[in-house]
């Protein structure tokens, strides 16, 4: 009988109304055969103290041993209790200012203006400190681009200020040629810059470090690798290199634009998620929210999202795509865009919006709606495409095809300005394999790594941890003993950010 009949109405009548079933259980087959030993044991059951009384079989007291273990335990808990008393503790004490700044004020807090980067974006900071201690970070009200925002990597940043974890000291770790085991030792500086010096003169020297954002940063870094002969590197974790690329490709100039959200009445993400990882996402979000603040002339967002992002979710319309669909949602608007314009362009691939509203299983005047809007927005109106999920086989042309678009609405110099673009976001995925490539070729003897921790970062089919066994002294620069660190031959400890004049 299938499972449809057996639901039917008819075999529910014929169903007895009230059936008897057996809900007697047993905890044991003990208690099933109610044997002598369970009934000892039900005596027995809730009587857990100490001090219980037991009796045995044959009536007398069985309790005897149980009494003595309990004064024992009593009597030597009262002892240990007594002799902590009698500890002496290390006597700490509160010594005040021998001459006390001027600016301090016990219980008072005092202000300092800083800055913060972190590969993408840099801003201003207002650091809240209390008798010489930063304890709070916001951001700078008077800083153009944040305007008193701060990012939750920029707050976080504090507490690896108190990181107990901290180094204090340079070390050397002891390893194996295959670099197997790791022992740590401290050193003094005097023997630091003598091993380092050993290792720079032997020549075949790289740097490598993300993106530098301060000026004397990057003069230092410069002149060391002047002096030495040094190759710098640049790599972040999260980097620019698409938009860049393209910039140079569509313009011949290697910038990341920047983009005013909040002079454009229509915006178009192919995944692209600017108001969360991609790019300067606090200037963005800053710059978004003025263009929404007027309910009567807010700008629009269309999203075109392969993974839900927080552009995605704070999208007027929002529209799943595939990575492989990218490219493809570029093309269709360009060719729709240039119906508008009048314009043509031969170098275009033929796909039309009629293709990829069916195979996106949508109408084709929903997604010409979205390029008559751009069009009518002329000058106004920002088509943006990056991030990881963007890093295919089409990145490049992904990107050039998004730049043709907004040359032909008009936005460049208007939304899209390169000349005001960031020129310190040079680091590059093509960097780092250039630098791995050296580094398996046996090119590179001595390598210095700063504030970066690839090891961790990227995936182990890179090759990253093969190619740094293969050079000779790899000097680490950091506070903390991370995963590149550990493989290391030598950590210079260095201050905190917020410790560093930079």
């Amino acid at each position: 009988m299938s499972i449809e009949n057996q639901n039917t109405p008819d075999n529910q009548k014929n169903r007895p109304a009230n059936i008897e079933r057996d809900t007697t259980f047993w905890r044991s087959f003990d208690e099933l055969e109610n044997s002598e030993k369970f009934q000892d044991s039900l005596s027995q059951e809730f009587l857990s103290s100490p001090l219980r009384a037991e009796t045995s079989n044959d009536g007398s007291d069985a309790d005897g041993a149980t009494r003595r273990d309990f004064l024992k335990l009593m009597g030597a808990s009262i002892a240990l209790t007594s002799a902590a008393g009698c500890i002496r503790r290390p006597v700490q004490k509160i010594v005040p200012y021998n001459k006390q700044p001027e600016e301090v004020t016990i219980g008072v807090s005092n202000y300092y203006t800083s800055s913060y980067f972190d590969g993408q974006e840099g801003f201003g900071l207002l650091v809240k400190s209390k008798e010489g201690r930063p304890i709070h970070i916001e951001g700078n009200p008077e800083y153009p681009l944040n305007k008193g925002t701060a990012s939750v990597r920029a707050q976080a940043s504090l507490l690896s200020l108190y990181d107990p974890e901290r180094l204090t000291k340079p070390y050397r770790n002891l390893l194996n040629e295959k670099r197997t085991n790791k022992e740590s030792v401290g050193i003094s500086w005097e023997e630091l810059d003598t091993k380092v010096l050993e290792a720079l003169q032997k020549g075949s020297l790289a740097v490598l470090t993300g993106s530098i954002a301060s000026p004397s940063t990057k003069a230092v870094v410069g002149d060391f690798c002047s002096a030495f002969k040094a190759t710098h590197y640049q790599w972040d974790a999260l980097n620019l290199e698409d938009v860049m690329n393209g910039q140079k490709a569509s313009y011949g100039e290697a910038v990341v634009p920047d983009y005013r959200y909040d002079l454009a009445k229509t915006i178009v993400s192919i995944d692209a998620d600017f108001l969360g990882s991609w790019g300067p996402a606090m200037a963005a979000t800053r710059l978004f929210a003025d263009g929404r603040r007027n309910p009567a002339d807010m700008s629009r967002l269309y999203s075109f999202d392969s993974n839900y992002s927080l552009t995605g979710a704070n999208a007027d319309i929002r529209f799943k795509i595939k990575p492989s669909q990218q490219i493809k949602v570029a093309i269709a608007l360009a060719h729709e865009i240039q119906k508008l314009t009048g314009s043509a362009s031969t170098s275009l691939p033929a796909y039309s919006i009629a293709e990829l509203a069916s195979e996106m299983n949508l109408t084709a005047g929903r997604l010409a709606t979205i390029a008559t809007e751009l069009y009518k927005n002329r000058g106004s109106s920002i088509v943006v495409a990056g991030g990881l999920q963007t890093w295919t086989d089409d990145t490049h042309n992904l990107q050039v095809v998004v730049n043709y678009i907004n040359s032909l609405l008009g936005n460049d110099g208007k939304t899209i300005s390169s000349g005001s673009g960031s020129e310190h976001l040079q680091s590059s995925n093509t960097n780092i394999l250039n630098l791995i490539a050296k580094m398996q070729a046996g090119s590179v003897k001595t390598l210095v790594i700063h504030r970066s921790n690839p090891l961790y970062s990227l995936p182990k089919s890179a090759g990253f941890q093969d190619a740094l066994n293969k050079v000779e002294t790899v000097i680490y620069i950091g506070d903390t003993m991370n995963e590149t660190a550990r493989l290391s031959h030598l950590i210079v400890t260095e201050n905190h950010a917020l410790e560093t004049w930079g």
